[in-house]
């Protein structure tokens, strides 16, 4: 009822187009599977069958649904803000667990997306989902304040839109997927206080949710890549791999949080071995790391910073994602390791 007809899901590492009346079992197969599928490419720019460059709506995996729902603390007569609504599906999920009593608004800044769940819904009879075309960061003031609000697109680290704060009832709670350049998966439950003020801990599941579109960033193509394998930068070496920095989820917090704007990709060499990139599309710095080997160019040196935040991590005793603690006021965000 609320996945297309037509949509994509990523079968050995490649996305495919999957068509329910050419390929009926096979879509029913990954509808009811635990996947996330894909229902937008390139904010609607490529068309179905094509597959685009960047994914930018989905139908999330269910058991991520049924944890964020769970997480949320949903109750009968509350009134709920979802920011994301996609195909519809989680607001027709919450809209149940509130009841006739409460209410849903759900925003999608996506025209297309938009109607379409619209429609789903009003054919469903959910009556009590309010349906708005806007930006999800502004939030939806005309039908504020809530007792919840749910996000299901990444919110940028220090970026938390204070809309959503204010229009949350003291006591009420905001959860929310947080990401950096480096990393996804912090999901972030806050209660709003009586100063407006609203502190956050993260969750045992982390996620991996599209950014919001007002707070997309900046991309390094696979042209800029292959032009700095031709310069050499700052030449150094180093005993510490990489692989064991960028491949745990905890440390490589640690170093978003050190290192604002800062992605990384791994790639590799003729031989076959991983070649580490980090990069920041702001200043155009870059490092390589391969075999000991350390390249690094731009006003950033950001190897430099990496093993200075990785050595923080371990002298801080290795902790996890849910060690931190989010807090957001009128003018500052902040992330603080607990004492």
């Amino acid at each position: 009822m609320f996945i297309p007809d037509r949509i994509w899901v990523k079968i050995n590492g490649e996305y495919a187009p999957i068509d329910r009346a050419a390929q009926p079992e096979p879509w029913l197969s990954y509808v009811y599977s635990n996947r996330s599928i894909v229902t937008q490419f390139d904010d609607g720019h490529t068309k179905w069958p094509q597959v685009g460059t960047l994914p930018t709506s989905s139908a999330s995996m269910p058991s991520v649904v049924a944890a964020m729902l769970s997480y949320s603390g949903l109750d009968t007569g509350q009134d709920v803000c979802e920011v994301g609504t996609g195909t519809g599906y989680n607001a027709a999920l919450t809209a149940s667990l509130v009841g006739n009593l409460g209410h849903v608004s759900t925003i999608e800044v996506d025209p297309e997306l938009a109607e379409a769940a619209r429609e789903r819904l009003d054919n469903l009879a959910y009556d009590n989902v309010r349906t708005v075309l806007g930006d999800g960061a502004h939030g939806d003031p005309d039908a504020a304040p809530f007792d919840r609000i749910i996000v299901t697109a990444g919110v940028q680290l220090g970026r938390v839109p204070y809309a959503w704060i204010e229009q949350t009832r003291r006591g009420g709670k905001i959860l929310a997927p947080v990401r950096t350049d480096l990393t996804s998966g912090p999901l972030v439950l806050w209660t709003v206080d009586e100063d407006g003020r609203a502190v956050g801990k993260a969750m045992p599941m982390g996620v991996g949710f599209m950014e919001l579109r007002a707070q997309r960033t900046p991309t390094t193509t696979d042209t800029d890549l292959a032009a700095w394998l031709d310069n050499p930068g700052d030449e150094s070496t180093t005993d510490l791999d990489a692989k064991d920095m960028l491949s745990n989820p905890h440390s490589r917090w640690a170093l978003a949080v050190a290192m604002p704007s800062c992605r990384y990709d791994l790639d590799h060499d003729d031989d076959g071995e991983n070649v580490w990139w980090l990069r920041d599309p702001m200043s155009g710095s870059w490092a390589r790391i391969a075999s000991g080997a350390v390249h690094q160019s731009g006003p950033r040196r950001l190897w430099d910073e990496a093993e200075a935040a990785y050595a923080w991590w371990l002298g801080a005793g290795e902790p996890s994602v849910v060690d931190w603690t989010w807090t957001i006021t009128p003018t500052r965000q902040s992330v603080t390791l607990n004492s």
